[in-house]
């Protein structure tokens, strides 16, 4: 199966899943955790990790893009909402009009919308996509991972098997689109730890930790950070 039709497959999934848990109203949506990373700290396997061990769904960049590329899957997606989270939606919405600039633009229209309904359902860990910057502080987990320049790029030479020179290029080219990205849209600073619950070092910290401490946010207070329904 190509990988387009495997996303499509999972998107069919969730959706399944979300309008099943609409109608068990006593279900409570869980946690969401946004992950902000930069190139080469490790993110994407923490990512999975986090999402395997709190038992929440992972939504990679590549879901959230290819949902919010296909206007009639974001749709779709929207509308798994009931009209109570709908309406919540549109309040988050709202307080976002402010940044006219980002009204300009439809896929990032359409994206902010993925996100939102991807967090109202919650029980979520989304990777990249500016997730972190455009839900509100209480209705995620923001984490950021880092690590020095110099782990970094043994990362991606024994990841993608690039020259030290290459890699270095590579990690630089991402960190500069990240930025300009959250910048453009945001007004914002990626590396801002204000704009995080939690930043952490993952070339000190391993993901077993970094867990352990996801969790105990999550249990003693940060999990008040969840949708209502």
């Amino acid at each position: 199966m190509q990988s387009d039709e495997l996303l499509d497959a999972l998107i069919k999934e969730r959706m399944r899943e979300w309008l099943l848990a609409d109608k068990r109203k006593e279900d409570q949506p869980g946690p969401v955790v946004t992950i902000s990373r930069e190139p080469g700290c490790g993110g994407e396997s923490i990512a999975e990790r986090l999402a395997a061990e709190l038992k929440l769904h992972l939504y990679s960049w590549e879901i959230v893009e290819q949902v919010a590329r296909d206007a009639h899957v974001s749709a779709q997606v929207v509308a798994t909402l009931d009209e109570k989270t709908q309406s919540e939606m549109e309040d988050w919405l709202g307080a976002f009009q402010g940044n006219r600039r980002l009204s300009s633009y439809t896929y990032f229209e359409t994206l902010k919308r993925v996100i939102f309904a991807i967090a109202a359902h919650g029980s979520a860990v989304i990777l990249g996509r500016g997730s972190n910057f455009f839900l509100p502080a209480e209705k995620r987990i923001g984490l950021c991972l880092v690590a020095p320049l110099e782990a970094r790029i043994r990362n991606v030479m024994n990841e993608l098997g690039y020259s030290e020179k290459r890699a270095q290029e590579h990690i630089a080219k991402l960190e500069t689109e990240h930025r300009q990205l959250i910048k453009k849209y945001f007004n914002a600073d990626i590396q801002d730890p204000t704009r995080y619950h939690l930043v952490v070092n993952t070339a000190l910290v391993g993901p077993e930790s970094i867990v352990r401490i996801v969790k105990g946010i999550i249990e003693t207070g940060a999990s008040n950070h969840r949708p209502s329904t």
